[in-house]
């Protein structure tokens, strides 16, 4: 069967032959026949060798790539329930040490150890390649109603996780309005790609006041996703930006994005630092972490999602589907075949919010 192979932590990515589906099912497992795959950051900075902490599974010296997954359920163990064939999923990403609390949990997004892998990420092969075999306790079921949009399950299911975390934080004093909403209540995202607007989304719906930011005007299609979820788009090179900002959302990675922003940040407000690169140094002051000590601001990164956020996550898109139609349809601006893969994995065409790659 065909895969897309990379030999972490050099550069570069082939369609390849590989047979590594030679046995059968045992009870608990389920062969998958893959129908898509969504291409993010991660992906092209394993491509492009810079993302160090990537590597093959042991005793190996390749890796499946691609961690954004949507499959079929083509054949099943003897003791999975819950699923049939023909049914879609979306498996889970990271696969815990199996030592820690918060791994023999089910809450592999905060292991202790360090000793996780994460499919088509570090240590374990991903879902770019036509069949897989993955165990029940990792799949989550997908509705029929929203199979054309579920590829974005995998990024969101880290917004939701991010957003539930910084909610459960904010218990820390009353932070909502007069009015019982959060309509008072800025929050600024830095970055608008998939995740910055997934993450506006998830904001705009709960009724706070959403910024998007990037250094640029919005593309046509951002533009048309931001106006219809009721944000608004601001160029910083020459837009006005909030007055004061309660929450800051960083997806970009760089520093030089975030921190200049910070100074803005209101009493008791929160950042969340989501994005993740190298290689860039912003100066961080005393008198900003004064700033911060004395205005109470909670600080937190956040990465990976539990099984719990992913299920959120499909109920998420399910009201969004019918509450905003055609929105997160537009959010996927090109479909590729495994064949074409390379060529958007080097290099993100302009334009671009999420780029799939379609198996079938």
């Amino acid at each position: 069967m065909k895969a897309l192979v990379v030999h972490p932590p050099n550069k570069g990515v082939e369609v390849k032959e590989i047979s590594d589906i030679d046995r059968s099912l045992n009870g608990n497992e389920v062969l998958i026949k893959t129908i898509a795959n969504g291409i993010c950051g991660t992906d092209r900075g394993i491509v492009s060798g810079l993302l160090k902490f990537s590597r093959p599974p042991t005793e190996k010296n390749s890796l499946v790539l691609g961690h954004e997954n949507l499959g079929q359920v083509i054949d099943k163990g003897s003791n999975v329930q819950g699923l049939s064939k023909g049914d879609h999923v979306v498996s889970i990403v990271r696969r815990g040490c199996g030592k820690c609390s918060n791994c023999l949990a089910g809450r592999q997004d905060f292991c202790e150890t360090g000793e996780f892998v994460e499919a088509g990420i570090r240590g374990l092969d991903g879902f770019m390649r036509e069949f897989y075999i993955d165990n029940t306790s990792y799949l989550v079921r997908i509705p029929y109603e929203i199979v054309d949009i579920a590829v974005l399950l995998e990024p969101l299911s880290n917004v939701v996780k991010a957003y539930n975390e910084l909610m459960l934080t904010q218990r820390r004093m009353i932070w909502w309005c007069k009015d019982g909403s959060y309509g008072c209540k800025n929050v600024a995202v830095v970055g608008s790609g998939p995740i910055g607007l997934l993450f506006s989304l998830i904001f705009s719906v709960q009724g706070f006041n959403t910024f998007v930011l990037n250094k640029r005007d919005p593309f046509p299609t951002e533009a048309e996703i931001i106006e219809k979820i009721n944000a608004k788009f601001i160029n910083t090179t020459k837009g006005q930006l909030p007055y004061v900002i309660d929450v800051l959302i960083d997806t970009s990675g760089y520093p030089s994005a975030f921190i200049p922003l910070m100074n803005k940040l209101n009493k008791n407000s929160a950042v969340i630092l989501f994005g993740t690169t190298g290689g860039e140094k912003f100066e961080v002051n005393a008198d900003l972490i004064t700033y911060l000590v004395e205005n109470n601001v909670l600080l937190f990164g956040s990465v990976n999602a539990s099984k719990r956020d992913f299920e959120e996550g499909v109920n998420y898109l399910t009201i969004w589907k019918y509450r905003y139609p055609n929105v997160l349809n537009k959010m996927i601006t090109r479909v590729v075949k495994p064949e074409e893969a390379s060529e958007v994995l080097y290099t993100k065409p302009r334009g671009e919010i999420k780029t799939i790659i379609s198996w079938v």
